[in-house]
């Protein structure tokens, strides 16, 4: 009887090792594949960044040819005598003086641009 116990007792231990040997296999293989899981993770975070910055560099591309067009264009434009009209924003600005002209001149200038606005604010 005792002898019996023995020997349950040697080979339940025996399995309990046996077990053991096997959830420690099992760790290792599930730390592998997560090393995997995180390569493959990089590696399409990296595929996509680099997708993304050539979206962005051809973006950028075709932003520099279109200013490049109307710098061109602008040009052409002034370069060919036409005056570079301006925004209702600038219509409310006193114009610009020369830098020969004496600054008394531009005050009274002033003073009439103020009068010209003014019946246009009054109800």
């Amino acid at each position: 009887m005792v002898e019996d116990w023995k020997q349950k007792a040697v080979s339940s231990n025996d399995k309990a090792n046996e077990l053991q040997a096997q959830v420690f296999m099992l760790k290792e293989e599930i730390h592998s594949l997560r090393k995997e899981q995180n390569l493959e993770a990089a590696r399409a975070a990296t595929a996509q960044n680099k997708s993304e910055k050539l979206v962005l560099v051809c973006h950028m591309k075709e932003n520099q040819q279109q200013a490049n067009s109307n710098s061109t264009k602008q040009k052409e434009v002034l370069s060919e005598g036409r005056r570079k009209t301006y925004t209702p924003s600038f219509a409310l600005l006193p114009p610009r003086r020369s830098p020969f002209r004496e600054i008394g001149n531009s005050a009274l200038m002033l003073r009439q641009n103020s009068k010209a606005i003014l019946p246009l604010a009054l109800p």
